[in-house]
């Protein structure tokens, strides 16, 4: 991992003056577009949030992948900067779990928002099961924020 921190993209990130505030700008940005959106979607979908129809989430959630592309790409420079001591901490793991496991849960919502969710808009309602993952989700996203935060002082 060594290797990555002696690349030119690592040596921007660390050492200019607009590198590392540039890059977590942006890492800022997309966290805020897929925990903001992924947030309202799984509240809606343990009940609240009524007048947003359960239609809709599908489309939400298309543009919160958005938010998690832009993470990815700004998330893998600033790991450049710093990836031995990422690598080796369990904070950052934590997060990296959590983050992957977020994304996995609204990765097997998709579908079934696509193809169930206009049916809860007609009173059938949402199953335990995905009330269950909306719960996990909100759970795995609350923790990959905090986490996050933690990496930069551990």
């Amino acid at each position: 991992m060594a290797w990555l921190e002696s690349t030119a993209l690592a040596e921007w990130v660390r050492t200019s003056l607009v590198g590392y505030p540039l890059v977590l700008t942006v890492h800022s940005v997309g966290m805020a577009i897929m925990v903001g959106l992924v947030t309202v979607i799984n509240l809606r979908l343990v009940g609240r949030f009524e007048r947003i129809p359960y239609a809709s989430l599908d489309g939400v959630l298309k543009i919160a992948w958005y938010g998690l592309a832009i993470n990815f790409i700004s998330g893998a420079a600033i790991f450049t900067s710093q990836a031995v001591a990422y690598i080796t901490s369990p904070v950052y793991l934590l997060k990296m779990a959590m983050v992957l496991g977020g994304a996995i849960v609204a990765w097997k919502m998709q579908p079934i928002l696509r193809r169930d969710a206009a049916g809860w808009d007609g009173g059938t309602a949402v199953p335990s099961s995905m009330q269950t993952l909306a719960k996990a989700s909100l759970a795995m996203w609350l923790l990959a924020v905090i986490t996050g935060r933690f990496t930069a002082y551990l």
